[in-house]
């Protein structure tokens, strides 16, 4: 199998990532990649945004000199409905009906305006559906236009993520992978790699950031951070869990700094224990054995000691690199280490290209001529099709009809012409018939002086099958003789077969000399003819 390259994109909230993979014989194989954040002042800008977006791809691909021109895009966000439902068993195309109103009640806004696609779990009646905005997705397709790309498919980020940590999902028991970013933490629950629960919370890295540059004042001192030095801190330190273990930061009280980040940090908690009811209320009681964290925010230092002692399940950080190859020509290697929990949905995305599954890309975009068909493929339009198509059918065999009839009668009106025409060929035929005849008596003439029998055998072994003699006249005393006839068009003009008559006549022995008297043309002939006389000087008899 030749080696299949595309682009994983993932535009979610307030950064580009992009990421080439390329799958062959040789396995999975990261062959280039990018990252850049948008400025703050442009994420809820529309259209500027998506002008910005795809500037940044094209920077991107150019940077990493990246040829891959299509691409898949991994969306999320709180418009996004992804939910298992149960059906009996249907043909594909009622499916998609009965799932299209029975999710018309789960979401906030009109079934006309969102875009939706599902896939068969393996219970054969269970679906995984997934739902988004149509103008979510508009937006998507028109950076990706704006880009020049081709995008292929539109995947969730579940459906994105299962794909780059598969083996741990892949198990009996229930895991659950949570994407935390910047702005938003995308939690979803899997069994056996099928996918069981999502939700997305409006929480995530900022909010602790943020947290951190809170004013306190006390005995102990007064803390206040700005958002750079609290980032710097996060990102360096982590979160103050253990104050007898966290690093000194010099004159800042690490207790405040515990204080500040703990309300944030207990309000992510509480958003994930109460995703954890949903998840029984949905499935009933199940045990969910650890949670999978991934994401820009996961590099957050002791985060997941802090999480996995107030839920009481393990948090684990998963390198998603580990199942992929790096090309030898990327340089930064290290930089693509440090950033790739930020980079795993994108990751996913390309990863979901190979593998059959959910497509929020619009049907009239990912295959048109599919649209087409289904729209116009009913029994009322077949069955005027299917007239409109005999009817044509019979227009065509009676203008056929028509035209021959026609033919036949032209062809007819010609023959009926050309009937006088041929009757006369036919008495010239004969004519020339009777005149061969009497060449036999013309040699019996005995003349006095002159070879009549010669003249008449030169006459006859040099009269060409094409002229018709008329008259031969004899003149003993002048030992003339004149010879009149027609020349018709067999095979060569009268005018040549008349000139080689006269040739072939003056080669004679019999003749001292042959000359044209006259030659007019005839019209009285289907053939091209002329009447003729020639005059010949005999020789005397010896």
């Amino acid at each position: 199998m030749p080696d299949r390259s595309i682009l994983g994109i993932d535009l979610r909230v307030c950064s580009v990532k992009v990421v080439e993979i390329t799958n062959g014989p040789g396995g999975r194989v990261i062959s280039g990649w990018g990252m850049e954040e948008i400025p703050i002042e442009l994420i809820d800008k529309h259209p500027e945004k998506e002008v910005a977006q795809a500037r940044m791809i094209k920077q991107i691909l150019l940077n990493s000199r990246i040829k891959t021109r299509e691409a898949v895009i991994v969306t999320g966000g709180n418009d996004l409905l992804i939910k298992k439902i149960s059906l009996p068993v249907l043909p594909p195309d009622e499916a998609r009906n009965a799932i299209k109103w029975k999710i018309k009640d789960e979401i906030t806004y009109p079934i006309e305006n969102a875009v939706f696609d599902f896939s068969p779990l393996k219970t054969g009646t269970d679906y995984i559906v997934a739902v988004a905005r149509k103008d979510t997705i508009d937006r998507l397709v028109e950076v990706m236009r704006i880009a020049q790309l081709r995008l292929v498919s539109v995947v969730p980020v579940p459906m994105a993520m299962v794909e780059v940590f598969s083996d741990e999902l892949k198990k009996e028991e229930i895991n659950s992978l949570v994407y935390m970013g910047r702005r938003t933490t995308n939690i979803s629950f899997f069994k056996d790699g099928s996918f069981l629960f999502n939700r997305e919370i409006p929480l995530g890295g900022e909010d602790i950031t943020r947290a951190m540059t809170s004013v306190v004042v006390s005995e102990e001192g007064r803390l206040e951070l700005k958002y750079e030095e609290a980032e710097k801190i996060k990102i360096e330190k982590g979160i103050p869990v253990n104050l007898e273990t966290y690093p000194k930061l010099g004159e800042i009280p690490i207790a405040h700094l515990q204080a500040v980040v703990r309300p944030a940090l207990e309000k992510i908690e509480d958003e994930m224990l109460r995703t954890l009811e949903y998840l029984k209320g949905q499935e009933g009681e199940v045990e969910v054995k650890k949670f999978i964290l991934t994401g820009g925010s996961s590099k957050t230092p002791h985060l997941n000691e802090f999480l996995a002692s107030g839920l009481g399940i393990p948090f684990e950080s998963i390198d998603p690199l580990k199942s992929f190859k790096i090309d030898a020509r990327i340089k930064e290697q290290p930089l693509l280490q440090l950033h790739s929990v930020q980079l795993s949905a994108a990751m996913g995305a390309a990863l979901s290209h190979f593998e059959k599954g959910i497509n929020l890309l619009p049907e009239e975009i990912r295959d048109p001529y599919r649209v087409l068909i289904r729209k116009h493929l009913n029994p009322r339009e077949i069955s005027i099709a299917c007239a409109a198509l005999l009817a044509i059918i019979y227009l065509f065999m009676f203008s056929n009809t028509f035209l021959l009839k026609n033919r036949l009668a032209s062809v007819q009106h010609q023959l009926d012409l050309l009937s006088p025409k041929l009757s006369r060929m036919e008495a010239l035929e004969k004519a020339v018939r009777e005149e061969e005849g009497r060449r036999g008596v013309f040699k019996t003439i005995e003349m006095n002086r002159i070879n009549i029998p010669g003249v008449m055998e030169d006459i006859s072994l040099n009269l060409p099958g094409s002229i018709l003699m008329s008259s031969i006249t004899i003149d003993e005393k002048d030992r003339e003789v004149r010879l009149k006839g027609t020349a018709f068009d067999r095979g060569e003009t009268p005018e040549n077969v008349l000139s080689k008559f006269i040739l072939d006549l003056s080669s004679a022995p019999i003749f001292e000399r042959v000359e044209l008297v006259q030659a007019i043309k005839n019209e009285g002939y289907i053939y091209p003819a002329f009447d003729f006389e020639i005059a010949g000087k005999l020789k005397l008899k010896t």
